[in-house]
């Protein structure tokens, strides 16, 4: 395998698509019903749409900062390797760990039946059961399948249907504000005139709907583990991941206003993930309501399946690069005639049919979006934390070109907090769900701690054992965030390690009063860790890990 040079695929457009493409999934489609059923009241579950939007824009911020910060595949884990360096990267390993044994996989699966259920739902089929999970089953092999032999083509798909979800959600909105004027021959429901009558007041229920809430706008991050490949980072990014979370939370919005307006509110409950599929049919009728648009629909999660799969894949492959996985730099990198990671996009696919095929039937997809959806917030929150620890132990640095805003992002911080630890209080109504109430969250803690054995022997015993350094590369500052480590920065690149590099002398030949005066506040990437050196890029480049490890 070729290891990961950066093919610089991804353009604006591309970037965009990323985002909506994964928000834009089966949440919004699959999820109001659960949220409205949680929380009593339209009016209420209408806040929590509009909230997440707010909420989720304060992260998004935080994950621009640190995106053009450190600027290869990977995301997540690199923010949390630099923020929380110590002991030995254990967040950072945790969070690739849950990410790719649960989260992603997880959470394709979860999407994969979806797309069953609305196919099937036009072609008159009632009762889905295993046929759903056998069409998310070849719609998973198709997605992998296209990743493996072009990753050109994948980003094109994923633009065509990112389009087509766009197309779907406007046509959702605009219907819904026809039906509201009478002009269409529908009965209106009177569930808006009731304001927040039936609210429910219960923290574990607001705590599981705001899980699915997020869960709908789980994907503004998705761009970030390839980031060595988007072209133009310092202008892409912001506009990508900002302007995903706008476009998404304003569509969300309006199509849950269009929801409540056509569907009452105990068939909008009792239709579980086609709530979107019941509007179609009562507004546009049999043929384009229950058969055209849930199809689109389909199409639209399947363009989701896409989002996913192409980047956990470059996840996987940043895990290995930097020696999370014992001999992953044997299988790592792209294809030497593909230019794909093949054997990343393989394991993830055999990690997913587990996910798929493993549970029994019944209410299996609330149970997968709870459980993967516990670890994505609660290593969500620790990287948008990881930003404002940044600005102090790494208070400038050459390609820190975006600052976000600290109170959104406490905002952020907070709800992912809330999210982490109340679905672990007793709801106060009885669910007579086939799983008790702190089954996923439990799933999820558990899963995250089991990493704790592999972190050991991988990154303690190991490195003890035979005597290497597996968490060089987090010292390493500004440098460590060129796409191109180990095999050549392009001039761009040279250029800002130059700037930085003569920031540091400037820095470094101030009086020590003035050092004093700053606590040791450099003007340089350096951290403040008195063991911290810039090295030449030199000594950077000559960095290896060797194939055996």
């Amino acid at each position: 395998m070729e290891q990961p040079a950066s093919l610089k695929n991804i353009g604006i457009i591309s970037a965009g698509a990323m985002g909506v493409s994964l928000m834009m999934g089966s949440g919004i489609f699959s999820t109001p019903a659960s949220i409205l059923r949680l929380v009593g009241s339209p009016a209420m579950a209408l806040v929590l749409w509009a909230l997440g939007a707010v909420i989720s824009f304060g992260g998004a911020t935080a994950f621009i900062e640190l995106g053009l910060m450190f600027r290869q595949n990977g995301g997540t884990m690199r923010f949390l390797a630099h923020a929380y360096p110590r002991p030995r990267v254990v967040l950072a390993y945790l969070f690739a760990w849950s990410m790719i044994v649960c989260i992603r996989p997880g959470a394709i699966a979860a999407n994969g039946p979806v797309v069953g259920k609305y196919w099937l739902y036009a072609a008159g089929v009632s009762d889905a059961g295993w046929r759903a999970r056998a069409i998310g089953f070849g719609c998973i092999t198709l997605v992998t399948a296209v990743n493996v032999l072009s990753a050109k083509w994948s980003l094109r798909i994923i633009n065509v249907l990112t389009g087509v979800k766009i197309l779907v959600l406007l046509c959702i909105v605009v219907a819904g504000i026809i039906a509201s004027t009478g002009a269409i021959g529908i009965p209106k429901t009177s569930n808006w005139s009731h304001g927040f009558q039936g609210t429910s007041g219960d923290a574990h229920s607001y705590s599981s709907a705001l899980t699915k809430v997020f869960w709908a706008y789980d994907g503004f991050t998705n761009l970030v583990y390839s980031l060595g490949e988007l072209r133009r980072p310092e202008r892409n990014l912001p506009w990508a991941v900002g302007g995903s979370v706008a476009i998404v939370g304003i569509l969300y919005v309006l199509a849950n206003v269009a929801f409540f307006i056509v569907v009452p509110l105990d068939v909008a409950i009792g239709s579980e993930e086609i709530l979107a599929a019941e509007f179609t049919n009562r507004v546009f009728g049999r043929l384009v309501g229950r058969v055209a648009l849930p199809v689109f629909i389909g199409f639209s999660v399947f363009g989701a399946i896409c989002a996913q799969t192409y980047g956990v894949a470059r996840l996987l492959d940043s895990a290995n690069a930097v020696g999370f996985v014992p001999m992953g730099r044997l299988f790592c990198g792209n294809h030497p005639r593909l230019k794909t990671p093949v054997a990343s996009l393989g394991i993830m696919y055999v990690l997913t049919l587990v996910y798929l095929l493993a549970p029994p039937p019944g209410r299996v997809f609330d149970l997968l979006v709870d459980f993967v959806q516990w670890s994505t917030w609660l290593f969500y929150g620790l990287a948008a934390a990881g930003a404002i620890v940044l600005r102090y132990t790494m208070p400038v640095c050459p390609l820190r070109s975006f600052h976000s805003f600290h109170p959104l992002n406490m905002l952020f911080i907070a709800f992912c907090a809330y999210i982490t630890i109340f679905p672990f209080v007793p709801p106060q109504k009885k669910d007579d769900g086939p799983y008790p109430f702190y089954l996923s969250p439990l799933l999820g803690l558990v899963t995250t701690l089991a990493g704790l054995i592999p972190w050991y022997f991988r990154m303690v015993w190991w490195p003890r054992k035979a005597g290497v350094d597996l968490v060089a590369w987090t010292r390493l500052g500004y440098i460590a965030s060129a796409p191109d480590i180990g095999y050549g920065m392009d001039n761009q690149l040279q250029q800002e390690d130059e700037r930085g590099r003569q920031q540091l002398d400037t820095s470094q030949s101030g009086s020590s009063e003035h050092d004093k005066e700053n606590n040791g506040n450099g003007s340089s990437c350096q951290s403040r860790q008195s063991s911290y050196e810039l090295p030449p890029l030199e000594r950077y480049r000559s960095i290896e890990l060797p194939a055996y490890l």
